[in-house]
């Protein structure tokens, strides 16, 4: 087949706001906001439920879920441009088994690349063979997730890439970006709904992030980077940040709800190396911190339950800062630095705050090291992965941790704990109590009632389930 031609609110307003809805890890960044939030609980060891070994890959590339179901391309072929057309099969895979239900290869022409999985969403999935720094161009075919089967391709190409990622709309219309511009399709038929013009600094690594009409860019600027809002309705340009400065930058922006956008402005520059907080005033951008972070490429960070975002330190440990202020909440007692010493960070956090860290190249195949840390970044456990790339964590609707490596795909599950069981140690008792009444009017894994605050509904519902 061939190509075709807001004034300041309380900590806890922000917190009633920050709910998370359940759902699968749908791209990169796993959710809409790209921050890596989940409100499922991961498991609290390394317990393997399953894993495929028979199924090696070059590099490691993201695992994508949608039901019972997760979607991950095998590369099999390091060569630019590839030469196909079974270079790079899409496999899906059962959830609860592991075993293959059904593979799709993406037809190839000349010139395109590596076949990517973009994204699922409401029972589809969309790949191509855009890339290589969007300098290659292909069509979006969008698959039925139960049987691989092609639903539609778009009569447009694309040129997003593997470390893009894209963004959905509540309706399940999939939005893409590359260095040039951002398209909106429409998920019944391929047609485009909007198309937009846009900067970004490299020709990779320019992904969006939503937060309900509010899309998010980072754009080239007279002496660094902004931060750009426009529509999703309309895909309308409608204001930008002031510059960060700096030569250039190889990430992605993440948000929370609110109005918080965070980009990690970095290129190994010394001082001008940070991680940027920002306010959506309906209106532009406040500046509200900038912290000096570690540069990490191809990085994908994430905020926390209880009002944080993580980064990495100038001496490579992981901390967990305060969304509105910037100050330091927690941060881990051990280096998390690839021992390849270009560590890429991918992020994935539960819904009782943990945080489960890949500290691998970003780009290779190297040793990487799965890190479990807890709310308050200590370490709860951790695993050696061979060659992880980007290839997780990515956390599941029933709390699967799913993770991708060079050599093998394995699903980590426990048995979720009670609600109520706050430390996860069988009981529900005074150390729980003690949990929840210290999270008295925030939020976090102790709203039992999801209602955006601690509070006396949910002391009722942990005497309720007191034994």
């Amino acid at each position: 087949m061939t190509h075709r031609t807001l004034a300041t609110t309380t900590f806890t307003a922000l917190l009633a706001l920050s709910a998370v809805a359940v759902g699968d890890w749908s791209n990169l960044g796993g959710n809409a906001q790209a921050n890596g939030r989940t409100t499922a609980v991961g498991p609290s060891s390394a317990a393997q439920a399953w894993q495929r070994t028979d199924i090696p890959t070059l590099i490691s590339w993201s695992p994508i879920v949608d039901g019972d179901r997760m979607f991950w391309v095998r590369q099999t072929q390091a060569q630019n441009p590839v030469v196909g057309p079974n270079d790079s099969m899409v496999y899906c895979l059962s959830m609860a088994t592991g075993g293959t239900l059904w593979t799709f290869t993406c037809p190839f022409d000349p010139g395109d690349w590596t076949t990517v999985v973009y994204g699922a969403h409401g029972g589809r999935v969309y790949v191509g063979r855009g890339g290589n720094g969007s300098s290659s161009s292909a069509p979006v075919y969008c698959l039925d997730a139960q049987n691989g089967n092609v639903l539609w391709v778009s009569d447009v190409q694309i040129a997003t890439g593997s470390y893009d990622g894209i963004v959905f709309m509540d309706n399940g219309d999939p939005i893409f970006t590359s260095n040039l511009e951002m398209r909106r399709f429409d998920a019944s038929t391929g047609a485009t709904r909007w198309s937009v013009a846009r900067s970004c600094s490299v020709s990779g690594n320019c992904g969006p992030a939503r937060d309900g009409d509010a899309i998010y860019l980072d754009e080239v600027s007279p002496g660094g980077q902004r931060i750009s809002r426009f529509s999703a309705a309309t895909g309308q340009r409608l204001y930008s940040s002031q510059v960060m400065p700096g030569f250039l930058c190889q990430n992605s922006p993440f948000c929370a709800p609110g109005g918080l956008v965070f980009y990690l402005r970095t290129s190994n520059e010394g001082t001008l190396d940070k991680l940027y907080a920002f306010r959506d005033t309906g209106t532009g951008f406040q500046l509200l911190w900038s912290q000096p972070a570690l540069c990490e490429p191809l990085s994908r960070h994430g905020v926390t339950p209880d009002g944080g975002v993580t980064m990495l330190s100038l001496q490579g440990t992981l901390q967990i800062r305060d969304q509105l202020t910037g100050a330091l909440r927690a941060e881990s007692a051990v280096q998390v630095l690839s021992p390849s010493g270009f560590t890429s960070s991918m992020v994935a956090i539960d819904a009782r705050g943990r945080i489960f860290h890949n500290n691998s190249h970003g780009a290779g195949g190297g040793p990487a090291d799965l890190r479990v840390f807890g709310s308050s970044l200590e370490l709860q456990w951790s695993m050696p992965v061979t060659g992880m790339s980007q290839g997780g964590p990515a956390i599941a609707d029933d709390g699967s941790l799913l993770v991708a490596s060079t050599d093998a795909i394995r699903r980590y599950w426990t048995p979720p704990c009670p609600a109520a069981d706050l430390d996860c140690n069988g009981t529900v008792n005074g150390a729980d109590l003690g949990t929840l009444l210290g999270a008295w009017g925030g939020s976090g894994s102790a709203d039992l009632t999801g209602d955006g605050i601690v509070n006396g509904a949910d002391l009722g519902r942990l005497l309720g389930a007191w034994n």
